[in-house]
């Protein structure tokens, strides 16, 4: 029995959210969902990027769209964007763009609390 080598030049490259990455969305999402506000979610992949996109309704447009961008060298391979596709924020950490969507949806629940 000979055993074969399969070389494959793609295993370094990042095709996906890394398991931290995607740890810190999900957490996010689960505690959003539990408070009634986020219903569904939807991953979109290309060659290029891969974004994680947030519904209130699955027939609407996404609240939110977490852009990764793929074998990105530069800094800010992070993108948030709204319902509109209008970029909130660039950053080269993920938990920098997390931090603007809980802040933005905590302060709206801190008023009805009051």
């Amino acid at each position: 029995m000979k055993l074969h080598v399969i070389k494959n030049n793609n295993l370094n490259k990042e095709n996906f959210f890394n398991k931290k990455e995607l740890q810190e969305i999900l957490n996010l999402y689960g505690s959003m969902v539990s408070v009634g506000e986020w219903k569904d979610y939807g991953i979109y992949m290309s060659k290029t990027m891969i974004s994680f996109e947030i519904y209130r309704k699955a027939t609407e447009n996404p609240l939110f769209q977490i852009l990764k961008k793929l074998n990105q060298k530069d800094k800010n391979k992070y993108q948030l964007k709204d319902a509109n596709g209008l970029v909130i924020k660039t950053s080269d950490n993920l938990s920098s763009i997390l931090k603007i969507i809980s802040k933005k949806h905590s302060a709206k629940y801190l008023k009805v609390i009051k």
